[in-house]
This record gives C-alpha cells, structure tokens and sequence, in this order.
C-alpha cells in the first residue's frame, strides 16, 4: 500500500531522500540541500516521503498556492520506477483536493523528457502554453527553460502571466 508521509522537521527525513533528489534532478533544477530542509518550515510547502509497504520509495513535493497546488520536485527511486508506483501516488494527491495543480517539466528533446510528459498527460495533465523558465535556485545557478503542465486542464492564456508570477515569487522567491 502506498503511504504518503509528511515531512515537518529535518530529524524525521528518510536516510535515502537526499541521494534520491540529488540524482533526480540536474543541481540547476534543485535547491541547495539546507535551503531545501529550510522549507519545512512554510506553512504552504508540504514534503511528502512516499512508502510502499514501510519502504522508502520516493518523495513528492507540494506548494499551496491559494488557487493552486503546484508540485516543486517528485520522483521514484531508481530501483522503484516502472511499478506503477508514481500514477498511485499522483492520484492519491489529486485526490486530496479539488483544486488545480501545476508542475514543470522539460522540453520534450530528450527520450526520458517525452515519456515523462506522456506520463503525465496519462494521468490528465495539459502542456499549457506560454513561455516558462524556472528561475535560478540560487546565485551560481541557471535559469531553465521549461514547460508548464496543470491538471484538470490547460492554463487559461489570459491568467498564465499571472501563475508563472504566483510561481516564481511564492516557490522561488523572485519578484518580477
């Protein structure tokens, strides 16, 4: 059975989710490990660790953002991926509440790029358009352009300008 498991202080992380984010995603897609355990501390983030039968499979992490959820970082354990594990723990989420969610995704140029957006168009994801670049995490780190999905449907073209800045000042801390 998958558990869900909400993280609110850094003596309770699971010994295997900092390799498991940092090999996830490139150090321009991810924040410095202490900033990241810092977060616990919002009120509007929520660090889930994900379980499967008490093992430590992967993580999932969730911002409210008032009129949104937008997921900052998922991802499955190496050994754990291809087991149907990651479209359980998505609908468990989306079930949650009725509100939208938001994710970014890269560009589809790459093999692993295309499955993951055709995974989440699986489970109802829209590719919205717009242009989109996450905002660097920190100095020394790079800007990335991506793409915006967001669940039950597209973002609608009129509000996109004013996701991606609820985005960017409430998730990454930039001001436009």
């Amino acid at each position: 059975m998958i558990q869900l498991v909400q993280v609110t202080k850094s003596t309770d992380l699971n010994v295997d989710l900092k390799q498991t984010y940092e090999e996830a995603f490139p150090p321009d897609e991810r924040r410095e490990w202490n900033h990241w355990i810092q977060m616990l501390g919002d009120v509007r983030f929520c660090l889930n660790e994900v379980y499967n039968e008490e093992r430590f499979i992967g993580f999932i992490s969730v911002w409210d953002l008032d009129q949104f959820r937008f997921i900052e970082h998922f991802a499955i354990r190496d050994t754990e991926r291809s087991k149907g594990f990651g479209s359980r723990i998505l609908e468990q989420l989306l079930a949650q509440k009725s509100s939208p969610v938001i994710l970014e995704v890269e560009e589809p140029f790459s093999e692993i790029a295309r499955k993951r957006i055709a995974f989440y168009e699986r489970m109802g994801f829209v590719v919205s358009g717009g242009e989109y670049f996450q905002p660097p995490y920190s100095a020394g780190k790079n800007s990335v352009k991506l793409l915006l999905m967001s669940y039950p449907g597209a973002i609608d073209p009129t509000d996109f300008a004013g996701v991606k800045s609820r985005i960017h000042s409430r998730v990454y801390g930039q001001n436009q």
